[in-house]
């Protein structure tokens, strides 16, 4: 996935080949970083952001989390997002990377000292799994760590070394994703997204207090279902409930909505989508296409124009 020609770097919309930091950089050293990720939606001549608002301020309160001292109002963030794709005329789906980094040579993990900027780039992006498949799941070796050791509700750059261990080692045994399970033996997601399962025909995810990260596909997809009159139940998520289950889907803003055919083996259901995946996946169509009620308090429009007026607000 090669990034689109124009970044945001240094408080400029620059050339990609122009945003250079050092190898001494702070952050290149210690993952001293918090992202967020944001899907971006070309139908013609518009562009649609799904939760800008939202995602931005995740990233600020990643930032507050991680005692980073940044932040940058909404209405300039969203003029940035705005130039961005003015500059890079996206043809297709995309995925926004905005992260807060510090470019210091400084060898030493620690705040005092440190500045900290924001970078932004897009990279065009279809569906991150195949969703017309079921995907072969295995539960980790590697546990979720704790919010008393790391914190788990920033996207915080150096906590995804987690995710690259669980993810590998999935792939590495010829599965497709890994969950992964807290200190004390409970699944609490999968390495890249959350999780919601059917089991005994209730609907129920991990506890939000747990060592889950907060997603805002999940978010999204609660507030869905509710709106059908459909409640969850939160609680605590054993190895067992999950081989049980009668539907496990995957949310994310890279997964969407994905489902599990299978976890260490035995198979989830039919081994197909599920009634609530259906129904989720139908309802965020609707929305992008806005069909849904949700649809303008959730997506952000630009114009793929000159013309920076033309975006609006959201």
């Amino acid at each position: 996935m090669k990034p689109m020609p124009f970044v945001y770097f240094k408080g400029a919309v620059r050339p990609h080949s122009e945003a250079h930091v050092s190898l001494a950089a702070n952050s290149l050293q210690y993952g001293t970083t918090c992202f967020a990720g944001i899907r971006g939606y070309v139908s013609g001549n518009t562009v649609k952001i799904f939760r800008l608002r939202d995602h931005h301020q995740r990233l600020m309160n990643g930032a507050k989390i991680l005692g980073f001292d940044y932040d940058i109002p909404y209405e300039q963030f969203f003029e940035l997002i705005n130039e961005l794709i003015i500059n890079n005329q996206p043809t297709c789906d995309f995925y926004i990377r905005p992260f807060i980094f510090s470019g210091d040579e400084q060898l030493a993990p620690k705040r005092v000292g440190l500045n900290f900027d924001l970078a932004v780039y897009f990279v065009p992006l279809g569906n991150y799994f195949d969703l017309n498949k079921g995907m072969r799941l295995m539960v980790s070796s590697w546990r979720k760590f704790s919010d008393a050791s790391l914190p788990t509700k920033a996207k915080a750059g150096g906590c995804y070394v987690n995710s690259f261990l669980a993810t590998s080692e999935a792939m590495r045994c010829g599965y497709d994703e890994a969950l992964v399970m807290d200190q004390d033996g409970f699944i609490v997601e999968a390495s890249v997204a959350n999780i919601l399962m059917v089991y005994r025909d209730r609907l129920l995810m991990p506890e939000l207090g747990s060592a889950l990260l907060e997603g805002i596909t999940m978010r999204t997809a609660v507030e869905l279902l509710n709106d059908e009159g459909i409640e969850i139940e939160t609680g605590r998520v054993d190895r067992s409930m999950i081989y049980t289950c009668d539907e496990l889907m995957l949310l994310g803003t890279a997964a969407q909505v994905a489902f599990a055919d299978s976890v260490d083996g035995r198979q989830i259901g039919k081994g197909a989508s599920g009634e609530y995946c259906q129904l989720l996946r139908k309802s965020f169509q609707n929305v992008l296409n806005g069909k849904h009620a949700r649809s303008a308090q959730w997506l952000t429009e630009f114009e793929l124009t000159r013309e920076v007026s033309n975006a609006h607000y959201r």
